[in-house]
């Protein structure tokens, strides 16, 4: 990462991004900036990079659309890093996202010219404002998101970060091990053997990227899947023994798809989220069985006249929420 006024360098997308980027911070006035005191107020950064080309989830598929993750998998990379340096959050304060919502405001400029297309210009424009300060030091973060992909602007959201005391970080997530460990009847685990499920199905082409079992109950456009933990590429690896966010998030996108398909008959191969609402509930452990509803709705049409279908998502761990989400399937003309 580079950042400019500064410029900072910011890490690769999980060590695989093509291209350096760089985070442009454009303070409220330089006089501030040149103090270097924390911000107590809205401070905007521009993340200037390119689409990568060889990342092994991202470049992953058809290659009909950039990968929307490239954008929110950006803003997960990069949220404590701006709460640490720009807030004065204590560097011990992990930071964990709890909301994230994007919405495609123009589908077309996600499209690409094939796997064999080169690297494009992409920004991402960010407002963060701090939320719920003790003497003076922030416990979170909102943000504001605007993508611009090739010098268009292509899609808007919004993310909420909470910074956790560390050991409050610790009981938290002793608390959540003890309470699923202690209500064996809420055990809620597959009959048998999970079997992948196609990964074209699901977006993708690499197998070891296909982190959802084929269903394992479907009906009334209702399907409901687990994710699958082992052998699965090392891209989604977490910490802590928890499952990664990059996990969930996939798993919901290849869900959504799945659901959209099997309902509607949407094409996956042509198809992208063009909006996602999610709330994190609670963390994931890697070794409890997770179990993901999805339940399509009705096929409509979006604005330029794609098929489209709302998808409603539940990700359960022995029967407690961990992330609840809306999607919004379109498949491309």
């Amino acid at each position: 990462m580079t950042v400019d006024n500064g410029t900072t360098s910011l890490p690769a997308i999980h060590g695989h991004a093509t291209a350096t980027q760089h985070l442009i911070h454009r303070p409220p006035s330089r006089a501030h900036y040149g103090l270097d005191v924390p911000s107590l107020g809205e401070e905007n950064f521009t993340l200037v990079g390119a689409t990568p080309v060889a990342h092994p989830l991202f470049n992953d598929g058809p290659g009909h659309f950039h990968d929307l993750q490239i954008a929110t998998e950006t803003v997960r990379d990069i949220g404590a890093f701006v709460g640490h340096r720009y807030f004065g959050v204590p560097e011990d304060r992990p930071g964990l996202f709890y909301r994230f919502t994007l919405d495609l405001t123009d589908l077309s400029a996600w499209r690409t010219d094939g796997l064999a297309a080169g690297p494009v210009p992409m920004e991402t424009h960010l407002r963060a404002r701090p939320a719920n300060v003790v003497a003076e030091v922030p416990r979170g973060l909102d943000f504001h998101l605007e993508v611009v992909i090739d010098g268009r602007p292509c899609a808007t959201g919004a993310a909420g970060l909470v910074f956790l005391m560390p050991k409050l970080y610790r009981r938290h997530l002793e608390h959540s091990r003890r309470a699923l460990q202690a209500a064996p009847e809420l055990d809620d685990a597959p009959d048998g053997p999970l079997r992948p499920a196609d990964p074209a199905e699901t977006g993708r082409y690499a197998p070891e990227n296909t982190v959802i079992s084929e269903p394992t109950d479907a009906a009334r456009g209702r399907i409901s899947t687990w994710l699958l933990t082992r052998r699965i590429s090392p891209v989604f690896l977490g910490e802590d023994g928890q499952v990664s966010g990059l996990h969930l998030l996939e798993a919901l996108r290849q869900t959504s798809l799945l659901a959209a398909g099997r309902t509607h008959g949407l094409d996956p191969l042509r198809s992208a989220l063009g909006a996602c609402q999610v709330h994190f509930r609670g963390q994931a452990e890697l070794d409890l069985p997770l179990r993901c509803v999805a339940v399509a709705g009705p096929l409509g049409r979006d604005g330029e006249g794609r098929p489209s279908v709302p998808v409603t998502l539940t990700l359960t761990q022995r029967r407690r929420a961990v992330a609840e989400a809306r999607t919004s399937v379109v498949q491309d003309h």
